[in-house]
């Protein structure tokens, strides 16, 4: 049979493991939740810039505001590259951002399933400890 002082050391480290395993389950649990409160606010962020569109183009030029050559090249200007630009930034920009926090929301669930694995493992292993420290202890 294996020593006592051999089990009780096993036993201590894989409580310490399990141990440090928590806390990192704790943190990507947390990180978790940060993304899913980040993700659902810049898609709400995103909705928000779709319905203001056409804060970007107003007012319209007239002769009552700004009329004249200037004015029609800041027109062109403000409906080619300005417009061109903000919608980039909510059909492009964001989604692009949206699907890396998707990603990075798939990548930590993975995580906390592996360390999930990993907490059962070192339980079904801490179980086997305590069984032979009980064995070591009745001979």
């Amino acid at each position: 049979m294996e020593s006592l002082n051999w089990i009780n050391g096993q036993i201590s480290r894989t409580q310490n493991s399990l141990y440090m395993l928590n806390a990192q389950l704790d943190e990507k649990r947390r990180e978790l939740e940060r993304l899913a409160l980040v993700h659902s606010n810049l898609y709400d962020y995103q909705k928000e810039l779709k319905q203001h569109r056409d804060l970007c183009v107003n007012p319209e030029l007239s002769e009552t505001t700004w009329y004249g050559q200037l004015a029609n090249q800041f027109k062109q200007y403000r409906d080619q590259e300005i417009l061109s630009n903000y919608q980039s930034l909510y059909d492009y920009q964001l989604v692009q951002t949206l699907d890396q926090l998707n990603d990075k929301i798939r990548e930590t669930k993975q995580a906390i399933i592996d360390i999930r694995m990993d907490v059962s493992t070192h339980n079904t292993e801490l179980d086997h400890l305590y069984d032979k420290q009980r064995r070591e202890l009745m001979s």
